[in-house]
């Protein structure tokens, strides 16, 4: 038995933090939570847990959850002990006591020869006398111990009896954080643990070099941290003022990182990526490059072309780097990256070719293969196994290799037929910096189109018909949370949650125990849980569209839903506070111009689900268009959301096609006179480079003037309809504001752009607004 003081001892000695440090003070979480009774009134018999145990059978009777609880923990040592207890506590649960024997209503036992049991699993029993969690192993027990926090920490006064025996469905329930194009400081990486370990996440794959940042201290190496940390360019920083931008993690830093996440049954994988994706390591070390001329650590985001030369001495530079990677990440997989390696520097090196003509070489996607071959006998070597992204599948995989696939899932696929493990990471369903939402509220950048919890809870690793030759070499699922415009920690978070959520549930919860309606009901109050532990979850799935269309003069058709399709959904039409007890809004409705528009949803307790949406109905707020109002230009897209300067923390974001600046404005009324109300934004090419793959754009504005926004009716050809001069010395992230008079009567598509593709900047489009002619504007 551990006594409570060795547990505190235990905790006294831990300077690595605890998750209590993550939890904010949240003015407004009283009114999120709601009452109690409210609360309890509204839950179903059966309890809310999430993941959704594997089997889960209910009981007569329940346990009444007092003020206070006691707790035993049996065949711990005093550090375990130390992080089950903390991770039995609940926000706003009971308060817990430690004790010796007896008298407990919350006991914990590690019962080594419990074999009934797999592994990683626990079971959990509910009675009228209290809860009793077993398991045959601590990551077993401690996973247990997280399903006993919700309960606790539910709002319920009493939980039902019940029985739970419970295990995960995959192995690797993975999270990808992309430390390297915008960095976290170490209590935010540790923040992202704490909320993994809530949802019984179990892998966190640590994106920590690129070629806009090494982040990662090497002591061997010291100019990768001195030089290759750091980026500067003229709108760098969070300001935007050319303020020198990075960072890295100290050995000692990833040490307690590392040991912070195991406590929490999380192994961190490490990624050095290479052969490409190299350009801050080759600016800090020139010679372990393939191009032959040194560069600076990137400030552009997308592809470049730098690649890892393949001579000895650039592997004895790798091998060295690897020892150091090792004694500092224990994990059984190192990820060396692999992906999007273009050949350009290869194919165009004497002294590269030279070496594919030694080895017999035919070409450089076999060239690859080789470089990482000789990766994976190194680490195997030391008793560590090779994983990479899916291009490693080219020019033939190597032997040692295992494959995370991003290209849909054919590449893991591929691997597992031939005998080699997989995690599934399609990015078109789990990665994470694509939009939640096609809000213009949406709280980060991110990329197009969005995909929604919905797109995630619906991926299935494993679908039916799945040859078990296949089904026993994927080893589970992992979402992506890439930072090219998440530019802080916070941007991180709000674009991993609430779709970890559904990711947890799908790699946890077996198949058939999968059930949409059933996890959005549970969803909603594990958000509660998560903003009570200070997670900043984005809640935009839940807010309210707000949808207008023209009626007769002066009314408008309104429709009010959300993404999500759960909650009632309440609103007032003369600006006042929108709560539980306003009108519930049944079916579309007419309004006149000026009203204002507030509007929540909230579930059955009154527990509101999103910040209130709120609009003004005027003439000018009907006729404006931003953001994902906008549509794409004839064989153009808009696929990114984007800060106005590449490091800003805050808004304004603009929605952009990033190879020109062109937007559309739909159906845009021209009757009487009026003019074009434009603002827009001046960017430096910050967002992509000519390598990204993006399609071939029609050249725009043959007949428009040079450094000039221009508008065309319908089409983006012929002589322009108007236009006008853009300022002869913009900065980049100023908003510039112009009104070009239109011309024209009828209903028009307006096409809306600056066709000179060698301008300096990038003109991003912000707002659009159609208006009424009231003096003097025109063409310039």
């Amino acid at each position: 038995m551990v006594s409570k003081a060795e547990i505190e001892e235990s905790r006294m000695t831990d300077t690595r933090g605890c998750r209590a440090a993550l939890a904010l003070t949240l003015a407004a979480l009283p009114a999120l939570l709601g009452t109690p009774d409210a609360r309890a009134q509204a839950h179903a018999a059966i309890p809310s847990l999430l993941p959704q145990p594997a089997s889960m059978s209910m009981q007569s009777g329940s346990f009444f959850i007092p003020a206070s609880l006691n707790v035993t923990i049996d065949g711990v040592d005093a550090h375990g002990a130390a992080t089950l207890f903390d991770r039995l506590h609940a926000p706003h649960g009971p308060i817990l006591t430690l004790v010796h024997a007896g008298g407990a209503q919350v006991r914990m036992r590690l019962v080594a020869n419990a074999l009934s049991l797999p592994a990683q699993g626990y079971e959990l029993r509910v009675d009228h006398g209290g809860i009793v969690v077993t398991a045959r192993d601590m990551t077993g027990l401690f996973y247990g111990a997280v399903s006993v926090s919700q309960l606790l920490g539910a709002g319920q006064k009493t939980i039902p009896a019940m029985r739970v025996r419970d295990w995960p469905r995959l192995q690797w329930r993975g999270v990808m954080l992309d430390s390297s194009r915008h960095f976290q400081t170490p209590d935010e990486v540790r923040a992202l643990i704490d909320a993994m370990a809530e949802l019984k996440l179990n892998v966190l794959h640590w994106h920590l070099t690129d070629d806009q940042g090494w982040r990662l201290e090497i002591r061997r190496y010291p100019e990768l941290t001195r030089i290759g940390a750091w980026r500067r360019a003229q709108d760098s920083g969070p300001k935007g003022d050319g303020a020198t931008y990075g960072g890295f993690y100290t050995q000692d830093e990833i040490r307690a990182i590392v040991a912070y996440a195991a406590e929490r049954q999380i192994t961190i994988v490490p990624e050095l990526d290479m052969p490409g994706h190299a350009q801050a390591a080759i600016a800090a070390y020139p010679k372990v490059g393939s191009g032959g001329t040194p560069t600076q650590v990137s400030t552009t985001m997308g592809v470049h072309s730098y690649l890892y030369n393949v001579d000895d001495d650039t592997f004895t530079f790798i091998d060295n780097i690897l020892d150091e990677v090792m004694e500092l990440f224990p994990s059984r997989f190192i990820h060396i990256g692999g992906d999007e390696a273009v050949k350009d520097q290869w194919k165009h090196s004497p002294s590269v070719q030279a070496r594919m003509h030694e080895l017999g070489i035919h070409d450089e996607e076999a060239l690859q293969s080789w470089f990482v071959e000789r990766l994976g006998k190194y680490l195997s070597a030391h008793g560590r196994r090779l994983i990479g992204w899916d291009e490693i599948l080219k020019g033939g995989l190597p032997a040692s290799a295992s494959v995370m696939s991003w290209h849909g899932i054919d590449g893991a696929i591929t691997a597992a037929r031939a005998g080699h493990d997989a995690v599934m990471a399609p990015s078109n369903t789990l990665y994470l910096d694509y939009m939640q939402t096609n809000r213009n509220d949406e709280p980060t950048g991110g990329r197009y189109p969005a995909e929604s919890v919905s797109t995630v809870y619906h991926f299935d690793p494993l679908p039916p018909g799945t040859p078990e030759a296949v089904r026993q070499h994927v080893l589970g699922v992992e979402g992506a949370i890439w930072t090219e415009y998440l530019t802080s920690g916070t941007a991180a978070m709000q674009a991993a949650f609430p779709r970890l959520d559904a990711m947890a549930e799908i790699a946890w919860t077996p198949r058939e125990r999968q059930d949409w309606q059933g996890f959005t009901t549970r969803l909603k109050d594990e958000i509660a849980r998560q903003l009570s532990y200070g997670v900043p979850v984005n809640q935009m799935g839940y807010a309210v569209d707000i949808t207008t269309a023209p009626a007769t003069d002066g009314h408008y058709d309104v429709t009010l839903s959300n993404q999500i399709g759960q909650g009632t959904i309440r609103y007032t039409l003369d600006g006042g506070n929108v709560d539980a007890n306003t009108q519930p809004y049944v079916h579309p409705f007419v309004v006149t111009e000026g009203t204002v528009i507030h509007a929540a949803a909230f579930d059955q307790s009154g527990m509101q689900l999103a910040p209130v949406t709120a609009r003004t109905l005027t003439t000018t707020e009907v006729a404006t268009r931003s953001g994902t109002q906008f549509k794409a230009c004839a064989g153009g897209r808009l696929s990114v959301r984007v800060p106005a300067t590449p490091d800003a923390t805050a808004a304004p974001y603009v929605t952009i096609d990033r190879t020109r600046d062109c937007v559309m404005y739909p159906s845009a009324s021209l009757t009487g006179a009026q003019q074009l109300s434009v603002r827009m934004m001046p960017l430096t090419h910050f967002f992509n480079t000519p390598l990204d793959g993006d399609p071939q754009a029609p050249a725009l504005g043959k007949d428009a003037p040079h450094h000039a926004v221009s508008i065309w009716l319908d089409r983006c050809e012929g002589k322009p309809l108007a236009t006008h001069r853009l300022p002869h010395h913009p900065k980049p992230g100023q908003a510039i504001e112009l009104v070009l008079s239109l011309p024209a009567q009828g209903t028009h598509d307006l096409c809306v752009a600056v066709p000179e593709n060698r301008e300096k900047f990038y003109y991003a489009f912000q707002k659009l607004s159609v208006t009424e002619v009231t003096g003097n504007t025109g063409s310039k």
